[in-house]
């Protein structure tokens, strides 16, 4: 059976492994820091540990990314990083193709979230599926029946810049009240951390805060905190809302480490508020099943998807040549 090398690259954390078609996780999954600034070396390094460890000369790679991704060429045109800063253009598939002549595969990891859901997850018996993230940012995808629906220019799923707040003077990536600016890892952290210097609220916060911090304190009765988290969760309920109005999924699954680590805290308060901004019927809104993994699936379900319609990156003759000049 074909082995896999599969990537779930956030802004933070670079996870890896070999898998099978079938959905199974054939190695150990390693993780360690992104290293941004350099992640070409990292993939390559990771490709040389993954084929000693594989039990089967490797396929290919299949590399699931935040930011936004060339498929066609296999590269990755915008890495995010945790500070909020973006390292352009790294070649992953020349890269990796140029130290291991490997076919390479490089998805959005919104999208391929969405796609490992569908094929690996637990989509039951419906036609349309979305997978939100909250993490760093927030973004997502839709899968309908079947399809994944990428968009015009491929940038279907941004519902992070979704803008929930469009009074507000706080944006994100140029859209005024964009949901991710409040409701994200980045920007609970920054929200919480301006409203302390304006504000000077009585809290046990400071202004070095996390978005953890906030959940934290909120647990342990910290009334700015719960506050706070309640206007998140309204926020979080009108972007679900909007979501539903526009697609009518019959699943919402939910992930990233804003909402795994503080699950019931994040779905209790989306269902407290849903109703106030829901035409369509409600779909059933969880955590979804495949965990800090999911990337490592939808990485893997990508190279099968793209595999089926012959579209996995290898360089042609013309730039083989180029690189061996």
């Amino acid at each position: 059976m074909d082995q896999v090398a599969v990537f779930g690259i956030g802004s933070t954390n670079f996870r890896y492994g070999v898998a099978v078609p079938n959905g199974d996780i054939v190695t150990d999954v390693t993780v360690e820091p992104t290293r941004p600034y350099d992640l070409e070396r990292q993939l390559v390094d990771a490709v040389a540990d993954l084929t000693a460890a594989a039990t089967e000369p490797l396929s290919g790679v299949a590399i699931s990314c935040t930011g936004l991704v060339d498929r066609n060429r296999a590269q990755i045109d915008e890495l995010d990083t945790t500070d909020g800063d973006t390292v352009d253009r790294i070649e992953a598939g020349r890269a990796i193709h140029e130290a291991h002549g490997l076919p390479v595969v490089v998805e959005n990891d919104c999208n391929a979230a969405v796609l490992g859901e569908w094929q690996y997850g637990s989509r039951d018996d419906v036609d349309t599926l979305v997978h939100v993230t909250f993490g760093t940012g927030i973004g997502g995808g839709v899968v309908d029946d079947g399809r994944l629906v990428r968009g015009e220019s491929a940038q279907a799923g941004e519902f992070g810049l979704l803008p929930v707040a469009p009074d507000s003077e706080v944006e994100s990536t140029g859209v005024t009240g964009a949901w991710e600016a409040f409701c994200s890892g980045r920007g609970i952290a920054r929200t919480v951390s301006r409203r302390i210097v304006a504000e000077e609220p009585e809290t046990t916060l400071d202004t070095e805060v996390t978005a953890q911090d906030v959940f934290r304190a909120a647990s342990e009765g910290d009334a700015f905190a719960q506050s706070f988290l309640d206007r998140v969760a309204r926020y979080n309920a009108a972007g679900i809302g909007a979501i539903c109005n526009a697609l009518n999924p019959g699943l919402i699954t939910v992930g990233g480490g804003v909402a795994m680590n503080n699950e019931h805290v994040v779905l209790d308060g989306i269902d407290r508020h849903l109703d106030d901004y829901l035409f369509v019927e409600r779909p059933e809104i969880r955590i979804s099943r495949l965990g800090d993994d999911i990337g490592l699936y939808g990485a893997l379900a990508a190279f099968v998807e793209q595999r089926s319609e012959a579209t996995v990156w290898e360089p042609t003759a013309s730039e083989r040549a180029d690189t061996d000049d």
